[in-house]
């Protein structure tokens, strides 16, 4: 995979997405770009392409600071409408006349990569920071195709994430990094939508995140076709090419930037995880199961399960956690969100169940 996008200190490569209202390949209809400095539609690979979904090519242009605008039209097709264009997380307003879609995107001041094909859905508490990237089938990409979709992966990195805060809620973990100014612990799942991040083969992240991100220990850990979790390779953010295979059943160490050790975890023959912290119990994350969701444990007692429906369709996503122990634990959660950028546009929240 090449990253040279990312590269130039005097280019930045903006994405566009056009959301179809029919879903299928069509074709890459004729667009045209103006403007009064240099820019181009690149083709290279990766960055011009369909899905069943989108259309997403990417706009190479100078870096500029002023009010620099891009003028695009895009021809019509005879099979399907564009519904929404977005670009940077942003829609993107457009006349539709003359069997032409015409809009305008402004490239001031934009830097880094573009994000123009995220859809996450972000939830922060002190301490704890969990993404749910809102993959479709219809927007596959990279080394992932509608053919091979890893559905159950993507549901079972969910409940992982879901459950794994959990676990560190019981465990006070997010409390002591929160008020110790320590940083927090990211969970994330992967995406299978762009390019030039194939984010494969499927796993999700247990990363603490240091306040200063680089020494950042960040464990990928995979996930095989049943949902069961089948290795951890931990890397260190900002530190390129060093990273650690860990082996079903060895303790992998989550230290702070002092050395201290914070959490460990390791993976165990049945698909599932423990954890502890220092002097603290032992929990367990159960392998994910589509009946049952995720099932935890505390020092071998069974104590609840997650389950997690996210209908990406609608941008919805129902979380239930039911506690053995007493009914005031228990609790359901209900997390509204764009379907095409993923941001959270309500959340309701019940734990009189």
């Amino acid at each position: 995979m090449s990253d040279f996008p990312y590269k130039s200190s005097k280019y930045r490569y903006t994405a566009i997405r056009f959301i179809k209202s029919k879903k299928g390949i069509f074709g890459i209809p004729k667009i045209n770009i103006s403007a009064d400095f240099e820019c181009e539609i690149t083709k290279e690979n990766g960055l011009y392409y369909e899905t069943y979904g989108e259309i997403v090519i990417y706009i190479k242009h100078f870096i500029l600071k002023d009010a620099c605008l891009i003028s695009i039209d895009v021809e019509d097709s005879e099979e399907y409408e564009i519904k929404y264009i977005l670009c940077e997380g942003k829609y993107i307003a457009f006349d539709h006349s003359n069997n032409k879609y015409i809009f305008q995107i402004e490239i001031s001041g934009l830097l880094g990569p573009t994000r123009t094909l995220y859809a996450h859905s972000i939830l922060r508490e002190d301490g704890i920071t969990l993404r749910v990237e809102e993959n479709d089938i219809g927007r596959c990409a990279g080394k992932y195709d509608k053919d091979t979709y890893p559905q159950t992966q993507i549901d079972a990195s969910v409940h992982y994430t879901f459950a794994a805060r959990e676990v560190l809620r019981h465990m006070g973990i997010g409390k002591y990094l929160h008020d110790n100014h320590l940083g927090y612990i990211l969970l994330l799942g992967f995406e299978t939508c762009n390019e030039l991040h194939p984010d494969y083969p499927p796993h999700w992240h247990l990363i603490f995140r240091w306040p200063y991100f680089c020494g950042s220990q960040a464990p990928h850990i995979y996930i095989d076709k049943e949902g069961k979790m089948e290795s951890n390779v931990t890397y260190i953010d900002g530190i390129s090419g060093v990273c650690r295979k860990y082996q079903t059943l060895e303790w992998c160490k989550i230290v702070d930037m002092y050395g201290a050790d914070v959490i460990a975890f390791r993976l165990v023959e049945d698909g599932g995880m423990e954890l502890t912290s220092p002097g603290g119990n032992t929990y367990k994350i159960a392998p994910y199961s589509m009946e049952d969701g995720v099932k935890v444990y505390c020092d071998e007692r069974y104590i609840g399960n997650i389950t997690v429906k996210n209908d990406t369709d609608n941008g919805q996503i129902k979380l239930l956690w039911n506690n053995s122990d007493c009914i005031q634990g228990s609790y359901k959660e209900i997390i509204e969100y764009d379907q095409y950028t993923g941001t959270i546009t309500k959340i309701e929240f019940d734990d009189s169940k």
